[in-house]
Formats: C-alpha cells, structure tokens, sequence
C-alpha cells in the first residue's frame, strides 16, 4: 500500500464522488483514480464504497478505514516537519505554562517580550492548573509560571 492510496480514499470519501475527487482535489483522472481505489479494495480484501447510481458511500469497514487513513496521512505529515526541523540549526527552547483560563490575559504582553528579547527561541505554552503548573515547574518541564500563589 502507498501513501498515495491513502489520498487517494480520502478525497473519494471525503468529496462522496470519484469524479469530483479526481478533478477537483486529485487532478487525476476519474478512471485512474477508479483503479487505484480498487487495487486498494483487492489489497485490504474488503470493499470500501458501495457504488450506486446515487453516488457512493462508505462501507462499514469503508468508515473505519477512513479513520486511520486519516491518522497515518497526518503522521506523515508529523514525520515530515520533524525531519524538517532537525536539518534546521538547533533553537534554544522556552517553557511557559499559565493558569488555564487566564491565557489571553498574560500571553500577547508575554509573548511580545519574548519574541523581542529571544528572536531565536522557540516558545512553548501550556495552559494547566495551579498544582500541575508547579509539578510541571519542579521538574523541570516548564520554566516560567503564571500560578495562583
């Protein structure tokens, strides 16, 4: 199975028709995409879509597919900007963590100083309560707090 299979199902699933699939979010043609559906369908050994004058449909096992499909496109995705971000030189990291709820009230002044004084530094937010905010601060997870005393 290739990770074009898994786009390919999608955009079918998503857009409910091979020919809007394959024209509009593919640019492939309908009976390509038609082939490669069903070579997928004769590798799972199962049928994904129901096929009817109406359109199609997902299958039971068409729906559950469907989900993890989505899941391993968005992980290979992930895998891509992690790979990306190593070849990157290496940023220094900052930990923030405020009171959840109280976010908007302290991030934009915060974040405008942080930005302006550590333009290198890539910054992290945590939005949690007091007691995980402290734990979190103790051991070193975090490196500011914005806690209720």
């Amino acid at each position: 199975m290739e990770l074009r299979h898994l786009r390919y199902f999608v955009a079918v699933a998503e857009e409910g028709s091979f020919s809007v699939a394959a024209e509009k979010r593919l640019h492939t043609a309908q009976p390509s995409l038609s082939r490669q559906i069903h070579d997928l369908e004769l590798e799972l050994g199962v049928q994904l879509f129901v096929r009817g004058p109406r359109g199609i449909e997902l299958t039971p096992s068409g729906r559950v597919f469907l989900d993890h499909a989505r899941v391993a496109l968005l992980q290979v995705e992930a895998a891509a900007e992690a790979a990306r971000r190593a070849a990157q030189p290496a940023k220094s990291a900052f930990s923030i963590g405020f009171l959840t709820g109280y976010e908007m009230d302290w991030l934009p002044a915060v974040m405008n100083i942080l930005r302006g004084k550590l333009p290198s530094t890539e910054i992290t937010i945590r939005s949690e309560d007091s007691p995980d905010l402290a734990a979190a601060l103790t051991r070193g997870k975090i490196d500011l707090a914005f806690m209720r005393p």
